[in-house]
């Protein structure tokens, strides 16, 4: 019946969230014991209670709670990660709601028509594309969807440095057939279903290798095994790599950054990337 499952009132001598606090070292089973008692005594939740005895702090309790729902954060006090990467150590702030309702547009006007795969793309270098790629793939495997985040960028790449990955290899050693493309696949421990790809070795060459059927094979590999694909890709004005990579893709999301970027510049952005065949679908404007 639904009203056993929803039901508050409950046999289990403990709660799901207090075992999610005893895996985090947030309690000590000796704890458990004083809460419980608390928790009874005052007729609070499990998490109330651990908190009004002084066990837990607000962060402990948002961390065990985003473990229960399925919706991991990074502690403060991870250092594994670049702290642009605020999607992840920042969930509940106004900027990364504004990366949800971005995400909320690319779903119904993109995903949802078939799509898999998107491009990220600027006018111009250090405007923000690789920050919005990185946590646009954050908040995708947030929702629960198999996300590959792939570092197009085989000039100046930025995702090794985000994500600290240690894997050397990675794109272009792909596309030189050098390597299995499976053994380069950097699955995010901390972060549920995110998997990035590394730009690899820095080819003289990009434009060609980017050229390469191999190129839209792998596209359509990982689109068999990943529900988002979303690719960074160098600024417009250091080549066409990133209108090679949006031809591939068939949608782009366009970043510029205020008082920055110009109007003439976002123009031939939206220019270049038409007439390599895709279509805008989404544009953002950085703050940063």
């Amino acid at each position: 019946m639904i009203q056993s499952v929803i039901d508050s009132r409950s046999d289990k001598p403990f709660s799901s969230l207090g075992m999610f606090l005893l895996e985090m070292g947030k309690i000590t089973p000796e704890d458990t014991e004083r809460i419980l008692r608390k928790q009874k005594e005052d007729g609070l939740k499990f998490g109330d209670a651990a908190k009004a005895l002084g066990l837990i702090t607000d962060m402990d309790l948002q961390q065990a709670l985003s473990r229960q729902f399925e919706y991991t954060f990074l502690p403060a006090d991870n250092q594994q990660y670049s702290r642009t990467l605020i999607a992840a150590y920042e969930p509940f702030s106004p900027e990364v709601e504004s990366f949800r309702v971005l995400r909320s547009q690319l779903l119904f006007r993109w995903l949802s028509e078939g799509f898999k795969s998107f491009s990220v793309c600027s006018a111009n270098a250090g405007e923000g594309a690789s920050y919005i790629a990185s946590n646009l793939a954050v908040v995708f495997s947030q929702l629960g969807k198999k996300t590959l985040l792939i570092d197009g960028n085989l000039r100046e790449p930025s995702l090794q440095k985000i994500f600290n990955l240690t894997q050397n290899f990675g794109l272009s050693d792909i596309l030189i057939d050098r390597t299995p493309r499976t053994e380069l696949l950097n699955i995010m421990p901390d972060i549920p279903n995110l998997t990035v790809l590394g730009a690899g070795t820095l080819p003289p060459n990009p434009q060609e290798l980017l050229s390469r059927d191999m190129f839209l094979q792998l596209i359509k590999y990982a689109a068999s095994i990943f529900d988002v694909i979303i690719i960074d890709t160098p600024a417009i004005v250091a080549g066409s790599d990133a209108q090679i990579i949006s031809s591939v893709t068939k949608g782009a999301v366009l970043v510029s950054r205020l008082h920055h970027t110009t109007i003439e510049d976002m123009r031939s952005l939206k220019m270049q990337i038409q007439g390599a065949g895709a279509s805008v679908i989404g544009a953002v404007a950085n703050s940063f």
